[in-house]
């Protein structure tokens, strides 16, 4: 069930079914959703005719199943090798009479041995395939009112009027609204207010107008659930809302609605009920029986027919067949059909792709070897895991070999509830399986309180007439004199936004700054105990000092940093901003609750600052120099913007170190905004650095732009590990990497900590892009160019439709549908050991939802999970491809990249050239 739009979090499209074996799960769920598992098998072809599956993969997942004696010279292995390829075709029973009269077998039937072969085939086939479901007439009755009406109860602004006595729950206020005189209803719902009235009169409740409505149509009490399910599935987008928003009312984005899943089957099966009752239930005229039976042998007979000829079996062959040995042969065939085929070639499709990140990790390890720091690093800068991510952190080693990275969930241990300045209320920052138990509040220091106070009420100002412009324009006079007066108004921002648009927002934040000024803020962490609030260094820290010293070490104990500090380590948080894009939230920070991460990389310096806490972590072995500063920041994955927080509080001392690091983040964030370019065809491929981070800039500011990043489009695979394992590694901004040293962590607390964070986010963020992507249409939301924002709360397609749920075409159109690799950098037992234990993981594990590698630290032996256990990984190496820089590599090129080894970066230029 997703959440609002404005707070979009990924999570497995399937979670319900992760009690399952995942090649079991998407089949049920293609069968209840109507969606497809997999890719389609033409989509697997093309991969195979490009190289990017090959025969030894095919052949690789065929000797890892059963194998069997179909007859006495045909195997089931060498069967399916050929209906895999050269392959067969997919025949069904709505086309198989025009195929056989004018299409594909009627040109095979050109040739006396194939139109023998099918002969053969059709006078021993049977029809076997199942009836298609029956349409649901009702359904085109009962959406469009029952959509308008949904829509209405959970709206957050959007409409002129808000739905009397909503607070009174939606069943409640559905019935007060269409029992009102003078409805005017369309033909098969005039019944409906008669009927709403009955309810009223009884004093139902929700509860009670279900159980009538499915007494009234005579259902057992054992079909209930059945009946149930398939009434809720039928709007799954907004059944789906309304159900989250009950369960979790605190995520409304403004305005908390009483929502019950009762309450919406309530509404649907009283107008269902309704619909029935008026004769919009009536069934379609359909096929004869006879002819619809005729059809489905034909095509049975088509498949098998297609299987033989690949297999080149004769006409005469196949008749000599034993019925034992035909029906053995025809039951392969159906067993191996299209759903069967794209299954095996997704393992093939995955093998591949398993065989050349683990290739690359070991070759980069052999032959470029561990990267080992040498003397006191020049800065320190620690990332979130996000793959987005990776470029820069590659980029910015190129730049200043000196600088050394490291990652961490981009929370950064840091779980609270955070209210900005301009913020309504206060927002969880943590992962969606953590609840936070501080809260964190954005205040003005003591100097611009007043600042503040007009700060909010200039934008009390700017709400109201913006309010007041929006209502206007859907009345009907004040619509009209709005339209003619402002219309040309609003010329002037559409033509920006279009034509120039950066530097319509540098004029844009130059006003706002203008009339909007931004107070000098802090931190305060509120607490019950009011003895725990301290003034340090302007910000106001709540946090007792063991959960500060807890938060920190939970950082930098599991990254291995616990010596050797620069004087300056950066914390960046990471976050997204675009317009015009309602899956905004998306791009944002998944370990943050699908928000910013500012706020937490804020939090996270503020804390490693305070001189308790160094104390604290002495204790643990975390020796923190008292020269290193921590600083921290926001980077923008959409425009590559990177700003620092608090800088005013930089000791003078560390001046030079800082702008030493701004220097070295400007020039990696226009390096990582090239690498981005290249995947956008808007951008000229001979583009500079500079001109590829103002084609990103336009792109965050286009209000025409359907991709302004995208997003987590490329994720593939996780490191969990030391980066001088993937240090000057070409990865293709496909891995989240996370900060892992096994060495100092040898009961695997840390670790079990790192894959407790990092798995289910990385997990998450790999299945929904694996859903959308298979089938966009079901799994995900098409494409974003008919999508209507409807109540603040989703989008629709058009005016009135399902609540689209799950990822638009324009962000996984370049996605490849893998599950995901988690390459765990530890000794094996410890790995098994931190599975066992955690039973989300293992079950994720187990069902094979993930795949699992382990690298050992010291000899670099490499074990695969498979089904029964970990494997040795075959590690016959060749040196990877050899590189000047990550542009030398990636120039000229769109498609998805191999691994390549970057030669080591280059010394620090303050000039910022390169």
């Amino acid at each position: 069930m997703q959440g609002p739009i404005g707070v979009f979090v990924h999570h497995n499209t399937l979670h319900a079914f992760e009690d399952r074996p995942f090649e079991q799960a998407v089949v049920e769920a293609s069968h209840l959703f109507g969606a497809e598992p997999y890719m389609a098998e033409a989509e697997y072809r093309a991969e195979l005719a490009r190289g990017r599956i090959r025969m030894e993969d095919i052949d690789a997942v065929l000797d890892s199943e059963p194998d069997a004696v179909v007859f006495p010279s045909l195997t089931r292995h060498a069967l399916r090798r050929a209906m895999m390829t050269p392959g067969v075709r997919e025949f069904d029973a709505a086309t198989i009479l025009w195929r056989t009269e004018q299409g594909d077998l009627a040109r095979d039937f050109r040739q006396p041995a194939l139109r023998a072969l099918f002969d053969a085939c059709f006078e021993r086939a049977v029809a076997h395939e199942e009836e298609p479901a029956a349409p649901r007439p009702v359904d085109e009755i009962i959406h469009p009112w029952l959509i308008r009406l949904c829509s209405v109860f959970l709206d957050q602004g959007m409409a002129y009027w808000p739905m009397p006595d909503r607070e009174k729950g939606f069943y409640r206020a559905v019935r007060s609204l269409l029992s009102a005189r003078g409805g005017i209803f369309p033909r098969y719902l005039t019944g409906l207010r008669e009927e709403l009235d009955r309810q009223a009169y009884f004093s139902f409740s929700s509860a009670d107008a279900v159980l009538d409505c499915l007494d009234s149509q005579r259902f057992h009490e054992e079909e209930w659930e059945e009946v149930l399910r398939t009434e809720l599935l039928a709007l799954p987008g907004w059944a789906g809302l309304m159900r989250r928003l009950e369960s979790e009312p605190a995520l409304a984005p403004h305005e908390p609605v009483p929502c019950s899943l009762m309450d919406f089957l309530a509404v649907r099966l009283t107008m269902t009920r309704v619909a029935s009752r008026e004769g919009a239930g009536e069934t379609v005229p359909q096929e004869s029986p006879l002819k619809s039976q005729e059809k489905r042998r034909l095509s049975r007979a088509a498949r098998v027919y297609d299987a033989a000829r690949v297999v080149s079996l004769s006409a005469a062959e196949l008749a000599r067949l034993s019925p034992a040995d035909w029906a053995a042969f025809a039951a392969e065939v159906r067993s191996c059909n299209g759903l069967e085929r794209r299954r095996i070639f997704q393992l093939a499709y995955e093998r591949r792709h398993e065989r050349e990140i683990l290739h690359g990790i070991a070759s980069h390890r052999q032959f470029h070897g561990l990267y080992e720091p040498q003397g006191r690093p020049a800065a320190q800068v620690f990332f979130c895991i996000d793959e987005r991510e990776e470029s820069l952190r590659r980029a910015l080693e190129e730049v200043d070999a000196e600088i050394e990275t490291f990652s961490a969930a981009g929370y950064f241990g840091v779980a609270v509830d955070y209210q900005g300045i301009d913020d309504p209320q206060a927002a969880a920052f943590c992962p969606v399986v953590v609840k936070p138990k501080h809260a964190v509040v954005e205040k003005p220091r003591e100097a611009d309180r007043e600042l503040l106070e007009r700060r909010k009420w200039r934008r009390r100002l700017l709400g109201l007439m913006a309010r007041s412009s929006f209502v206007s324009s859907r009345t009907l006079i004040r619509g009209w004199l709005s339209t003619t007066v402002l219309g040309l108004l609003s010329a002037i921002p559409l033509i920006g936004h279009l034509l120039a648009p950066r530097r319509y927002a540098k004029l844009r934040a130059w006003m706002n700054k203008a009339f909007l000024p931004e107070p000098r803020t802090e931190l305060t962490l509120m607490h019950n105990d009011a003895k725990s609030q301290e003034t340090v260094t302007g910000l106001l820290v709540g946090f007792r000092a063991a959960e500060k010293v807890d938060a920190v070490a939970s950082v930098l104990g599991p990254a291995g940093l616990t010596q050797r500090f620069a004087r300056i380590v950066v914390i960046l948080g990471h976050g997204s901003s675009s317009l015009n894009n309602p899956h905004e939230s998306a791009h944002d920070c998944g370990a943050c609750g699908g928000r910013r991460g500012g706020p937490n990389a804020r939090l996270f310096a503020a804390m490693a600052n305070r001189p308790e806490v160094r104390d604290g972590l002495r204790k643990r072995g975390i020796a923190i120099p008292d020269d290193t500063w921590f600083v921290g920041g926001y980077h923008d994955t959409c425009s590559d913007d990177v700003e620092l927080f608090d800088l005013t509080l930089l000791p003078p001392t560390h001046r030079a170190d800082l702008d030493r690091v701004r220097i070295s983040v400007d020039q990696a964030s226009a390096r990582n905004a090239h690498e981005r370019a290249r995947r956008f065809e808007s951008c000229p491929h001979d583009a500079s650095p500079e001109a590829a981070l103002w084609h990103v800039e336009e792109r965050s500011e286009h209000l025409a732009e359907p991709r302004p990043e995208y997003g987590h489009c490329t994720n593939a695979f996780c490191i969990v590990g030391r980066r001088s394992l993937t240090r000057g590694l070409f990865l293709d901004r496909r891995a989240f990497l996370s900060s892992y040293h096994a060495a100092q962590d040898s009961g695997g607390q840390s670790l079990a900590a790192v894959m407790g964070a990092v798995v289910p986010v990385c997990a998450g963020i790999s299945l929904e892009y694996y859903f959308s992507f298979v089938d966009n249409d079901r799994y995900g939301c098409g494409t974003k160019l008919p999508h209507n924002v409807a109540g603040l709360v989703g989008v629709m397609d058009g005016h009135a439709s399902d609540l689209r749920t799950g990822l638009p075409w324009q962000m996984v159109e370049i996605h490849e549908p893998m599950r995901m690799l988690f390459v765990v950098e530890a000794p094996l037992e410890r790995l098994e050991k931190v599975i066992e234990a955690n039973a989300g993981l293992k079950r994720l594990v187990e069902n094979r939802w993930i795949r699992v590698a382990a690298i050992d630290p010291d000899s670099g032996a490499i074990h695969v999970r498979r089904a029964a256990g970990f494997e040795p990984f075959d590690q016959t190496l060749a040196r990877l491809p050899v590189a000047l820089s990550s542009p030398e590599w990636y120039g000229g090129r769109i498609e998805h990249l191999a691994m390549a080894e970057i030669q080591a970066g280059h010394a620090f230029d303050p000039r910022g050239a390169r």
